[in-house]
C-alpha cells in the first residue's frame, strides 16, 4: 500500500496500532528500483497518540452493558487484524445504540485500514457530531482523511478547526497539512488547460507501465511493465522493457526488449540517451555490485546492446542508488540515492564527467529541490538546464507530485515549482518524460485504476523547457551508399570551443545532436579518408530554424570532388577573417595533413548583394585570405591555388537571408 491507514482514534486501540506500524511500514515498489520506507508518514500520527493519552477524557455517553460487551468483542477482533468480524460486529453495536460516538471513532478506524476513506470519513463526521469537544485531535486525522481522498476543501475546513481549538499544539504537521491544503484547493479551482490522454490498451494493461523513452520524432516509446511471475513457486514481480512504434496516432502492440545478458537479472528504472543509443537502467542484487541496487550503462552497437558496464564508486555506493538520467552532452549524470549526506529519504544527485571520462565526485542538489522526504525520477531535459522530478516531501496535491526546476547560468537551481492540477493529482505521479520539442510530455499516475499507467498531454507555457533543436541523420559514403561510423562534433563559435562530439554508430550510420537556441554552432562530419562535411547553424541571427534530419552522404577525397565550407566567415564588406573562421580553418589544416599529396583549389563565393564585378573582387580577396593563412600555418603554397567566383553558382536562393549566408561560402575543391 502507498499510503498508511489513518491512525486510530480510540485509545484502547493503541497497542495494536503501535504494531500496525511495524507491519505497514512495509518497503513499497514502484516499479522503478525505488523503495520507500513510511515510517516517516507514521511519526507525526505516533506523536499524535502521545497527546491524545495524556489529554483528559470527558464524559461521554454511557451504552448499554450488552451494547458495551459487544463494542469490547469489535474492538478485540479489530486488533487482532479481523477487519470484516470488527465491521460486522460494530454494526450490531452501532443498531442498538446510535449514540455511542466511541463506536463510531473505532468504526472510522476499522474502515481507513480497509482503505475505505469515504466510509471511514463518514464514522468520524457522525462521532464528532456526537461529541466534538473529547477528542479535537479527530479534526486533524479527519482532515489528512480528507486531503487524501482529494477532497481538499473539507481538509482545508477541518484542519484550520483544528489548529483554532487545539492552538495548534506545536504541531508542525498540522501547519504542512494547512498549507497543502490551501495549495491543493488553489490548483482544483485554477486547472491548466489541459488535457490528459490515457495511452491505448497496447501500452496500458492491468499492470503497472512506467515511461522510459520517447524518441526525436515521437513514433517510438520505451516503457517498463511490472507483472507477476512464478519464481520457485512464489509470486514475485518483475520488471520487463517494452517498446512500440506508432502507426498514424496509434501506438502499436509493443515488444518486449531482448538484451544478451541474464535475463532473470532484476533490471529497471532505465533511461536512455537522447539519440536512443546509450541506456542506463538500475540492476538490484546484481553479482559484484556495491549495493542492493545500483546503476549499470549498456551502449547500443546497431541493433544489439553491449553487455552493460557497472558504474563507478563515485556514482553507485552501499546505499540505494538509482535512476540514472544523463545529460543531452553525455557530461553530467542525474540519478536517485539514498546514501548518507542527503537531505532525508531519497535525494537526487549529480555527477559531471571528468576529462579522462570518469565521473567526478556526486553532489547532492541543493535544497531548491531536495527535502527530507523522497524525490526521486529525475529527467534532464535537452536544454541542459530544465529539471522534472517527483516529490513527496514539497507542497503538493497528495502522493507524490512533478515538480520544475531551473539551472542558471551560475548553476544555482530555481525553487521547484509544483507543475499544478490536472497534471498532478490526489494520487501518485512518480515519474515524467518530455519531447524534445518540449511541447508535449508522458507521466506515469496510478489515478485512475489503482495501477500505474502511461498518459500523455501537451506542456503549458510556464513548464515547458527552453527551446532546442537537434541535427539526426545517417552517415553514408557518398558513392557506395556504405553506412559509416564518423565523428560529429559541434563548436560554439562564439568561444571557438566544441560543445558536444558524438560518433554515428558503424552498424546504421545513426547519429543525434542538440543545439540550443541563441548559439551560433559549426558543425562538422569528420571521417578519414573522406572529405569533411560542414555546415553553419547560427541560432542566434536566425532563431527560427528548424531541427535537420537527413542523410549526411560523405565525398571520399578523390579528384574533382568538392568540400563546401560555411563558417569561414569575414567582416562585412571586407576580406578580414573573423575570429569565429578559425575553427573551421584549424579543421582544414589538419585535412591537408593528414592528406599531404593532395592539391587544392580555395574557391571563394558571395550572394548577390551588390555588383558582380564587386562580388568577384570581394570573392577574390577572401579566397585569397584563406590561402594566406593556410600557408601562415605551414601548408606548402604550391599545394594550393586561389580563385573567386563572385554570386555565381549559388547553392541556396538569395530571396532569403538564410538562403544568401548559405551562398557567403568557400569551397576546396581536390586537384
Amino acid at each position: 500500500m502507498l499510503f498508511p491507514a489513518i491512525c486510530s482514534l480510540s485509545f484502547v486501540t493503541f497497542a495494536f496500532k503501535i504494531n500496525s506500524v511495524k507491519r505497514q511500514a512495509q518497503q513499497v515498489s514502484f516499479g522503478l528500483g525505488f523503495r520507500l520506507s513510511l515510517v516517516g508518514r507514521w511519526l507525526f500520527l505516533l506523536l499524535l497518540f502521545f497527546a491524545f493519552l495524556l489529554s483528559p477524557v470527558l464524559a461521554q455517553h454511557q451504552p448499554g452493558k450488552k451494547t458495551k460487551k459487544f463494542f469490547e468483542q469489535a474492538k478485540v477482533a479489530y486488533q487482532a487484524g479481523n477487519i470484516l468480524e470488527a465491521q460486522a460486529i460494530l454494526q450490531k453495536v452501532l443498531k442498538r445504540d446510535t449514540l455511542f460516538a466511541e463506536a463510531y471513532f473505532l468504526q472510522g478506524d476499522v474502515f481507513a485500514s480497509a482503505k475505505q476513506p469515504a466510509k471511514a470519513v463518514g464514522s468520524y463526521r457522525k462521532a464528532l457530531a456526537l461529541d466534538s469537544v473529547s477528542y479535537p485531535q479527530a479534526f486533524y486525522i479527519l482532515a489528512h482523511l480528507e486531503f487524501q481522498s482529494g477532497d481538499y476543501l473539507a481538509a482545508l475546513h477541518d484542519v484550520r478547526h483544528f489548529l483554532k481549538i487545539s492552538g495548534g499544539l506545536g504541531n508542525t504537521g498540522a501547519e504542512k497539512l494547512l498549507q497543502k491544503a490551501a495549495f491543493a484547493v488553489k490548483a482544483v479551482q485554477n486547472p491548466e488547460n489541459i488535457r490528459l490522454t490515457r495511452l491505448n490498451s497496447q501500452i496500458n494493461t492491468p499492470a503497472d507501465e512506467y515511461i522510459n523513452f520517447v524518441n526525436a520524432d515521437e513514433n517510438w516509446l520505451v516503457f517498463t511493465r511490472k507483472v507477476p511471475e512464478k519464481k520457485n513457486g512464489k509470486t514475485v514481480y518483475a520488471e520487463h522493457f517494452f517498446s512500440s512504434v506508432k502507426t498514424g496516432k496509434r501506438w502499436q502492440k509493443p515488444k518486449k526488449m531482448h538484451f544478451p545478458w541474464d535475463s532473470t537479472l532484476n533490471m529497471g528504472a532505465m533511461s536512455l540517451s537522447v539519440d536512443g543509443r546509450t541506456m542506463y537502467f538500475t540492476g538490484c542484487y546484481w553479482p559484484g555490485g556495491y549495493g542492493r541496487c545500483d546503476i549499470y550503462v549498456s551502449r547500443k552497437l546497431g541493433n544489439t546492446w553491449q553487455f552493460p558496464r557497472h558504474l563507478d564508486r563515485k556514482v553507485n555506493t552501499p546505499s540505494w542508488d538509482s535512476q540514472a538520467v544523463i545529460s543531452s552532452d553525455g557530461k553530467r549524470l542525474f540519478f536517485a540515492s539514498k546514501r548518507p549526506g542527503g537531505k532525508g529519504g531519497s535525494d537526487i544527485w549529480m555527477c559531471v564527467r571528468q576529462s579522462n571520462g570518469l565521473w567526478g565526485k556526486a553532489v547532492d542538489l541543493s535544497d531548491s529541490i531536495n527535502t527530507p522526504g523522497n524525490e526521486m525520477a529525475p529527467f534532464l531535459h535537452a536544454d541542459g538546464r530544465t529539471l522534472y522530478f517527483s516529490s513527496d516531501g514539497r507542497t503538493g496535491m497528495g502522493g507524490y507530485d512533478l515538480y520544475v526546476s531551473r539551472e542558471d547560468k551560475g548553476g544555482h537551481w530555481s525553487k521547484a515549482v509544483n507543475l499544478g492540477y490536472p497534471i498532478n493529482t490526489k494520487a501518485n505521479e512518480i515519474n515524467l518524460f518530455v519531447s524534445v520539442d518540449g511541447r508535449r510530455a508522458w507521466l506515469s499516475s496510478d489515478r485512475n485504476t489503482g495501477n500505474y499507467d502511461i498518459y500523455s498531454f501537451p506542456l503549458y507555457d510556464g513548464v515547458r523547457p527552453g527551446r532546442v533543436l537537434f541535427v539526426k541523420g545517417v552517415v553514408t559514403d557518398a558513392h557506395t551508399g556504405k553506412k559509416l561510423s564518423a565523428k560529429v562534433v559541434l563548436t560554439n563559435l562564439s568561444t571557438g570551443r566544441p560543445v558536444d562530439s558524438v560518433v554515428s554508430d558503424p552498424v546504421s550510420g545513426q547519429f543525434l545532436v542538440i543545439l540550443h537556441a541563441g548559439t551560433d554552432y559549426a558543425f562538422h562530419i569528420l571521417k578519414k579518408g573522406y572529405l569533411m562535411y560542414s555546415q553553419h547553424f547560427d541560432l542566434i541571427t536566425f532563431p527560427h530554424l528548424i531541427s535537420i534530419n537527413k542523410n549526411f552522404a560523405l565525398k571520399p577525397v578523390s579528384k574533382g570532388n568538392v568540400m563546401r565550407l560555411h563558417n569561414i566567415l569575414f567582416d562585412f564588406d571586407r576580406a578580414t577573417l573573423r575570429d569565429s573562421a578559425f575553427p573551421e580553418l584549424n579543421r582544414l589544416i589538419r585535412f591537408l595533413k593528414e592528406n599531404p599529396r593532395i592539391h587544392i583549389l580555395i574557391a571563394g563565393y558571395t550572394d548577390n548583394i551588390g555588383s558582380k564585378a564587386y562580388n568577384l573582387k570581394l570573392s577574390q580577396a577572401r579566397a585569397k585570405a584563406v590561402f594566406d593563412y593556410l600557408v601562415l600555418k605551414g601548408i606548402a603554397a604550391g599545394r594550393m591555388t586561389y580563385q573567386g567566383f563572385g554570386s555565381s553558382h549559388p547553392v541556396a536562393g538569395n530571396q532569403t537571408a538564410e538562403g544568401r549566408a548559405a551562398n557567403r561560402r568557400t569551397e576546396i575543391v581536390i586537384k
